[in-house]
């Protein structure tokens, strides 16, 4: 990894990244935590700084590993969505190693859903739910079922994370 690249992921954009190394670089400074990621962007060796909240989401991959990383603000607060690319294997993100079984997932799922939309939208039942309204309940969800799930949810197969309702 080149010491003079890093990349700076500006807000709304798509950063596609290919892992270098298995785990970061990390240690402490006057501002606290560092992670640091070697990754390949562009074709060009970069390295990637981690906040606390990123790493969180970026320490399951592994060398070879592609994901895209978008920085997004939704009410205010920075939020950071990391999705594999095709082909990329996350067998190390799934559920199972974290002893989470599909049917506990989907009810985790239900449960934050549901805790989103209360925290988001406080409306009579015939009015439609807004695009932002939108973003930012499924912002919270997933946020919300980090917390409960200790992972983020990264099952990249559309119909298996469809709700049961």
């Amino acid at each position: 990894m080149s010491q003079n690249e890093t990349l700076k992921i500006q807000k709304d954009t798509d950063n596609i990244v290919e892992f270098l190394y298995n785990t970061p670089k990390t240690g402490t400074n006057n501002y606290g935590a560092w992670h640091l990621y070697g990754v390949m962007h562009e074709g060009v060796e970069k390295g990637i700084f981690a906040t606390d909240y990123l790493n969180d989401k970026l320490r399951f991959y592994r060398k070879g590993d592609k994901v895209n990383i978008r920085k997004e603000e939704v009410g205010g607060k920075t939020v950071w969505n990391v999705v594999p690319e095709e082909g990329t294997n996350v067998k190390n993100v799934t559920n199972t190693t974290l002893g989470i079984d599909d049917r506990t997932h989907d009810i985790h799922k239900q449960v934050c859903l549901k805790l989103a939309v209360d925290m988001a939208v406080k409306k009579d039942m015939h009015t439609i739910i807004t695009d932002a309204e939108q973003v930012i309940i499924e912002a919270n969800m997933k946020a919300l079922l980090q917390v409960l799930e200790g992972t983020p949810d990264t099952h990249t197969n559309k119909d298996k994370d469809d709700f049961p309702f």
